[in-house]
């Protein structure tokens, strides 16, 4: 929007300097595509023959036309599906036992904390009583130097 109060040469530079952003938010969502592609293409699995990446699921390798099998996401060459099922089953059984050791490792800082939050208390208690048994014990010794404020 032209405005008369403006300068144009103002108008001109701030024109210029929001293309120059908007070309850089471009070029930093391409790059940020181009890098999340690479990382996907990185985690996919391997041929066994040949050693190219395959996509999850195809029937053919696409750079040796080998046939492959699946077991969910590990991949192999015809008649290992029993090795396949067995390795599945294998890191099933590591996944388990990590997150069983991850829920240990959380059950015990969270025992941790409630030992300290109930040491903290009891603490707090006693120092309570102990002021308490002090104040009491001290009352009749404390002068108190109050003004005599009377409303006569």
């Amino acid at each position: 929007m032209w405005n008369y109060n403006r300068d144009p040469w103002e108008a001109y530079y701030q024109a210029v300097q929001e293309s120059k952003d908007r070309i850089q938010q471009e070029k930093d969502r391409a790059f940020q595509r181009r890098l999340t592609e690479k990382r996907r293409i990185a985690r996919l699995p391997n041929c066994p023959k040949c050693g190219a990446k395959c996509e999850y699921g195809i029937a053919q390798c696409e750079s040796c036309s080998q046939d492959l099998v699946w077991a969910e996401y590990l991949v192999g060459l015809p008649g290992e599906e029993g090795k396949l099922q067995q390795q599945l089953a294998l890191d099933e059984e590591k996944y388990h036992k990590r997150r069983e050791k991850r829920r240990a490792i959380r059950r015990r800082f969270g025992e941790r904390a409630f030992r300290l939050q109930k040491q903290q208390l009891i603490a707090f208690a006693v120092l309570f009583a102990l002021f308490a048994i002090f104040f009491f014990m001290l009352w009749p010794k404390l002068k108190l130097y109050l003004p005599n404020i009377s409303f006569d």
